[in-house]
């Protein structure tokens, strides 16, 4: 709910759905100084009159009450707008209405609209699903170059996998290390990163740890599954990926195709290359904004 509630409480962003402008191309829009949040407002006119819109209440990220009067020719018409958010199975179920007391003539008013209006929302929300679904899947490759990385500790646990099985092991594996570091209280200096041992792209094989790093050496128990590891400090040819874990495999060959051609350097042969996680998918509502950082290991050219 979090991203469409924050991309829906900014009318700055209703330009890119409102199906309004589908009916009247000639709409003029201001915004007032303030469009998010209560006391958010903008106003329109168009060939069919103008109005205003004003945010009242937020409840985030549940629901938006806000306030739309129409001018008339006959005066102004005023109604409660509501959008209420309920997360489901896959997604947000989002209900969009209008509500409010009305005299004899404004309803009489009111219902010579309901043909347009409803409509009007229904199209509203079907264009509004396209437009979250095409900024949530928005993503970008980018090649940084060669980069020192200074190594250091970390905590790991690991397992041999089919490659098109990764995303299924990998959070049991990382909340099996996430649990360690909690229950003794250990100090991570970091967000998580994958290592990859050997990658058998002819047998569809891997063998990759999840890690953790960490200030110091560290000795664990006697057979834990969660063991201590260094990586030494290097040069590596860095990607970063900004969107969605789903384009991994594009950056992934994308880095490695750029890597085999660098005309100073070489990648490291049995090289163990891996993925950064640079910010935590659960503080980031939009997929789109996630940050992977990837490293292959490669040395200078004889």
């Amino acid at each position: 709910p979090e991203v469409v509630f924050n991309d829906l409480s900014d009318y700055k962003n209703w330009q890119e759905w409102g199906p309004w402008y589908e009916e009247d191309p000639t709409i003029e829009v201001t915004y007032a100084e303030q469009t998010v949040g209560v006391g958010g407002s903008y106003s329109w006119t168009g060939k069919e009159g103008g109005g205003t819109m004003n945010t009242l209440k937020v409840d985030e990220p549940k629901s938006l009450d806000q306030e739309i009067i129409f001018k008339t020719p006959f005066g102004d018409m005023r109604s409660d707008v509501y959008w209420i958010l309920e997360k489901v199975d896959g997604g947000t179920n989002l209900t969009w209405g209008m509500k409010g007391e009305m005299g004899f003539f404004t309803r009489w008013m009111a219902s010579s609209m309901e043909e347009q209006i409803g409509p009007m929302e229904e199209r509203g929300l079907e264009l509004f699903d396209e437009n979250i679904q095409k900024k949530t899947k928005v993503y970008s490759v980018k090649i940084n170059g060669v980069v020192d990385y200074s190594g250091g500790y970390y905590l790991y646990t690991s397992t041999s996998s089919k490659i098109d099985e990764i995303s299924d092991n990998y959070p049991v594996l990382l909340l099996k290390i996430y649990s360690f570091n909690k229950q003794n209280n250990i100090r991570t200096t970091g967000g998580p990163f994958t290592l990859y041992h050997k990658y058998d792209e002819e047998n569809g094989t891997t063998l990759f740890s999840v890690c953790y790093p960490v200030p110091e050496k560290m000795i664990t128990p006697r057979g834990s599954d969660i063991l201590s590891g260094f990586m030494k400090s290097g040069k590596y040819f860095k990607t970063t990926l900004k969107g969605s874990y789903e384009n991994s495999k594009e950056a992934w060959e994308t880095a490695m195709k750029e890597a085999e051609n660098l005309s100073d350097y070489k990648m490291i042969e049995n090289g163990e290359p891996f993925e950064v996680y640079a910010n935590n998918p659960h503080d980031i509502p939009n997929p789109a904004d996630l940050i992977t950082e990837i490293y292959i290991p490669v040395e200078t050219k004889e």
